[in-house]
């Protein structure tokens, strides 16, 4: 009886040593957008029914290991209820694959690197007010970006955020002419 509770024993400390092993040798990627890092707000072009400005953020792997970047979201917090007068969709693409499909192309991001991602935010008019009328009115506005990777474990979903001042929306559409 007491050879089995030694063998019980040896069994539990050897299970915990393979626990504590596995969890230092795991694969991981510790990939993030680097928000603290953006670009200033630029107007790419306005009309009387749209407008689109874009930015750029760095999205760095600190990590020891690849990451594999699957997909990249960008979710503008606008709601009717605060700001009835435009709706505003985004997407993200990195500054060396363009693209004009709202596809975010998947992309490998080596340990220690890091690649820009451009953030659009396409403003369309809601009512009849011109564009330059509607966003001369705007409000802080936040942006969540989601972004999917997988290394050699399981896949993960990783969000932040970044606001756009009001302030500086505005100083951009005076600006435009």
């Amino acid at each position: 009886m007491l050879n089995l509770l030694y063998v019980l024993i040896g069994l539990g400390i050897l299970g915990l040593l393979v626990m504590i092993v596995y969890a230092k040798l795991k694969p991981t990627d510790n990939s993030t957008i680097v928000v603290a890092e953006k670009t200033a707000l630029q107007l790419e072009s306005m009309s009387d029914k749209d407008a689109v400005f874009s930015l750029q953020m760095p999205l760095r792997n600190i990590g020891e290991q690849d990451s594999a970047i699957t997909d990249v979201l960008a979710r503008p917090y606008l709601p009717q209820e605060q700001f009835p007068d435009a709706i505003c969709y985004g997407h993200v693409e990195t500054t060396d694959r363009r693209r004009n499909d709202n596809y975010f192309e998947a992309l490998i991001l080596p340990a220690h690197k890091e690649r820009m991602l451009v953030v659009t935010l396409h403003f369309f008019a809601a009512t009849q007010k011109s564009m330059k009328s509607i966003l001369e009115n705007m409000v802080d506005m936040d942006v969540a970006l989601y972004f999917d990777g997988v290394g050699r474990k399981a896949c993960y979903t990783k969000k932040v955020f970044f606001t756009v001042q009001a302030i500086e929306v505005k100083a951009l559409v005076g600006g435009a002419h």
